[in-house]
C-alpha cells in the first residue's frame, strides 16, 4: 500500500522541523508521496515564505525596491541548507527567480517558488525523487482536473521504488479555544460543511479526489508524530458503534456578513417573491449564504465584501420591483457552524443551543438547521462570535470530556 502525505508550512518552517518530517517520512516505509508546503512562520517574528513573495510582488508593481524582503526569503533557505548539509543549488535556482522577476512578473509562479524550493530542498533530504507539479497536472477547459491525463503523467515520473515529493497547499479554532478536544474522526461531510463556515484546514479541490475513491485522510501533527491524529472517512459509522462520537464535532464560523431583511404583508404566501428577489441578487453576481423567512419578512445573508460595492443599488432595486412595506439592512453580523453527526440522535439539539447562548446574553439574529440534522448555523452580532463559540465549547464538549 502506498500513502500519500502532505506537510504544511509550520512543519517544514526550519531545518529543525525539516529533521522532523524525515523521521515521519521513514517510520513508515508506505509513505511514499510527500507532498509540501512553503516553507512557514518558525516564530511570531518570522514570517511565511509566500506572504514574502506575495509582498514582492507588490513592490514591483508599484515600482518599490523589494531586495530586503527577496533576501530574508533567500537566508531562509541558504539556512536550510547550511544545516542540513544540502548540495542543491539555491544560488542558481534564486538567479532564475529573479530573472522572471525582471523580465515578466507572472504571480502564480511567484508566489509558487516558496513550495517549489522547499521541494528540491526536502527530496534532497530524503534522498526522493523531485517531481513538479506544473508536469504532470493537467486541466479540462472548464479548469477541472484531468486525473487521468495527470495520473498518466505522474506514473511516468515516478520510478516505483523510490520516494517522490512533489511541492504543493482543527476543530474548534486553536486561536479562541485554548487547548481544544481533539476530534478522533470526522467524516467528509461534516468537514465540508466546517470549511464552508471558516475551518480552512483542507481545501475542496484536495479532498474531492480522494473522497471519490473512498480513501480515509489522516490528520497528523508533525511535533506530536506520535498523536494519531484525526481521521477523516466517507462513513465513521462502524468505530462511532465501537466508541460513540461527540455530540457536537466542531464549531466554526465566519464574521463580516449583512442581513437584507424585507418586511411585506404575507410575503411567505406570495408566489414567485423568491425567485425575484434572487434575480436581483443574480444580476450583481453575488451569491447568497442564507434565506431566513418569516410569515411577513424576508431576509437575504450575503458576505459584507461581496456586496458593499452595490449595496445601495440592491436595495433600490428591490424597494421598485418587490413593493415592500419597509426594507431594514444591518451589517456587523457573524455566522456560527455547530457540526456533529450525532446530534440527530440528540431530540431539542437546537433548543439546548439557544439556551446556552441565552444565558450568556448572546443576541440570535438568525437559525438554519439542516435537513439531515448535522449542522445548525446561527445568526450573531460580530462582537458575539467569539463568546458564542466559548459558550457552546464549554456546554457540549468541555463538560462531555469531563463525564467521560
Amino acid at each position: 500500500m502506498s500513502k500519500a502525505v502532505k506537510f504544511g508550512g509550520s512543519s517544514v518552517a526550519n531545518s529543525e522541523q525539516f529533521k522532523k518530517v524525515k523521521q515521519i517520512i521513514l517510520a513508515d516505509p508506505d509513505r511514499k508521496y510527500v507532498v509540501t508546503s512553503a516553507c512557514g512562520k518558525s516564530g511570531q517574528e518570522d514570517h511565511k515564505v509566500t506572504d514574502l513573495l506575495y509582498l514582492c510582488a507588490a513592490h514591483i508593481t508599484y515600482d518599490v525596491s523589494y531586495e530586503s524582503i527577496f533576501q530574508s526569503i533567500v537566508d531562509k533557505y541558504m539556512e536550510i541548507k547550511r544545516s542540513l548539509g544540502l548540495k542543491i543549488d539555491l544560488a542558481g535556482e534564486f538567479a532564475k527567480i529573479r530573472q522572471n522577476m525582471a523580465q515578466n512578473l507572472n504571480l502564480d509562479y511567484l508566489v509558487s517558488r516558496g513550495e517549489y524550493l522547499t521541494g528540491l530542498c526536502l527530496a534532497e533530504y530524503l534522498d526522493a525523487d523531485f517531481v513538479d507539479a506544473s508536469w504532470v497536472i493537467r486541466f479540462h477547459y472548464d479548469g477541472s482536473i484531468d486525473l487521468d491525463k495527470s495520473q498518466e503523467l505522474l506514473k511516468a515520473q515516478v520510478d516505483p521504488g523510490r520516494r517522490v515529493v512533489i511541492p504543493g497547499f482543527y476543530v474548534a479554532d486553536p486561536r479562541i479555544i485554548k487547548d481544544p478536544v481533539q476530534i478522533p474522526r470526522i467524516t467528509y461531510s461534516e468537514l465540508r460543511q466546517m470549511s464552508y463556515m471558516g475551518a480552512n484546514v483542507l481545501h475542496d479541490d484536495a479532498v474531492f479526489p480522494v473522497r471519490q475513491k473512498n480513501i480515509p485522510i489522516n490528520v497528523c501533527n508533525t511535533n506530536h508524530p506520535e498523536n494519531p491524529g484525526t481521521m477523516i472517512m466517507n462513513d465513521c459509522s462502524e468505530l462511532d458503534a465501537q466508541e460513540p462520537p461527540h455530540v457536537i464535532t466542531g464549531i466554526t464560523g465566519k464574521q463580516d456578513f449583512t442581513v437584507i431583511t424585507m418586511v411585506k404583508s404575507h410575503v411567505s404566501a406570495e408566489a414567485g417573491f423568491l425567485r425575484k428577489v434572487l434575480a436581483v441578487f443574480e444580476k450583481f453576481q453575488i451569491s447568497i449564504e442564507s434565506v431566513p423567512v418569516t410569515v411577513d419578512t424576508f431576509s437575504i445573508v450575503v458576505q459584507t465584501k461581496k456586496i458593499e460595492r452595490y449595496l445601495y443599488e440592491i436595495v433600490a432595486e428591490l424597494k421598485q420591483d418587490l413593493h415592500l412595506d419597509d426594507i431594514q439592512v444591518e451589517s456587523q453580523q457573524a455566522m456560527l457552524a455547530v457540526v456533529g453527526r450525532a446530534m440527530r440522535q440528540m431530540p431539542g439539539m437546537s433548543g439546548k443551543i439557544l439556551s446556552t447562548l441565552g444565558d450568556q446574553q448572546i443576541n440570535i439574529r438568525t437559525i438554519k438547521q439542516a435537513c439531515d440534522e448535522q449542522s445548525i448555523v446561527i445568526g450573531v452580532n460580530n462582537q458575539d462570535l467569539v463568546p458564542a463559540i466559548k459558550a457552546i465549547y464549554q456546554q457540549f464538549i468541555s463538560e462531555e470530556r469531563v463525564e467521560r
